[in-house]
């Protein structure tokens, strides 16, 4: 594996991960993460394939605490995985996170190897009702009647596994569905942070406020001024992740808050800590 892909033991995150997953340095130091893009007949679906693995002393345990648009996740787990709403070992569907931050409990031996479909992509495979998934977990089975089981990836890195991910979703027949343009538009619009809120959005869009609830709900399952707001405590929590050298406040105010005491009930409604408390990396 390349620089790119295993970040083993790094004590730098890839650029990717800042404001995805909190302390990503801790996070890297205690698992191998690997990450594998899929079948470019794929690509306009599905993000990337992603895996973890760890290997704890007895008795240790890391809580590893992720952002992330609110992206859905098809997991293959295995080993002593621990996380609210599962039983542990299985093939998951994870939906939209829209409360705050996704935690999982890592102890012992397992791993996990993932698919990240992309904003949307989830509309190719089934016809579901993302906003009743917001907050939740389900069994993969409740979306595809075979989905891959822990035995066959059993300590395989995403780049192994992206064979058997291609072919397996391949053969679910993806298809297109009218309106994934839109979508794909409105998040190219609020990957820029000047995009700080609705108004600007249906601006920039030149979509009226019922047009992007319903693009959003359909395709995301959330509306668009949450997705506005975790998208730039995603962009808070990247930067300060990435050492920027702003203070607190002019972050803040950069990034659309023009009360501090707004960003820090935000941020800390999100990430579960205050950016001072954040920046403590010592922290748990």
């Amino acid at each position: 594996m390349d620089a790119e892909r295993d970040w083993t033991n790094a004590t730098r995150a890839p650029g990717h991960m800042l404001g995805h997953v909190l302390r990503p340095e801790q996070f890297l130091a205690r698992a191998r993460y690997d990450r594998a893009a899929p079948d470019p007949r794929l690509a306009r679906w599905i993000d990337r394939y992603w895996s973890v693995h760890w290997d704890l002393a007895p008795g240790e345990s890391h809580q590893v605490t992720t952002l992330d648009e609110p992206a859905v996740h098809l997991t293959v787990e295995a080993g002593d995985v621990r996380r609210e709403g599962t039983q542990g070992a299985g093939t998951w569907i994870t939906g939209p996170v829209t409360r705050g931050s996704f935690r999982i409990t890592q102890r012992g031996r397992g791993g996990v190897v993932g698919v990240r479909f992309r904003l949307g992509g989830t509309t190719a495979f089934v016809d579901a009702d993302l906003s009743a998934l917001r907050d939740r977990t389900i069994p993969a089975t409740d979306w595809f009647p075979d989905p891959p089981r822990p035995a066959a990836l059993a300590g395989a890195s995403a780049t192994e596994a992206a064979g058997l991910l291609d072919r397996w979703l391949l053969a679910q027949e993806p298809r297109e569905v009218p309106g994934l343009t839109d979508l794909e538009h409105l998040l190219d619009l609020l990957a820029d942070p000047a995009v700080t809120g609705t108004g600007l959005l249906e601006e920039r869009s030149g979509l009226s406020t019922r047009s992007l609830q319903r693009t959003f709900r359909r395709f995301v399952g959330v509306g668009p001024k949450r997705m506005l707001l975790r998208a730039r405590v995603m962009d808070a929590v990247a930067a300060l992740d990435g050492g920027d050298p702003r203070p607190v406040a002019d972050l803040a105010q950069d990034l659309g808050w023009f009360d501090q005491s707004h960003f820090l009930r935000d941020f800390r409604a999100i990430t579960g800590a205050s950016p001072g408390h954040y920046l403590r990396r010592d922290a748990r």
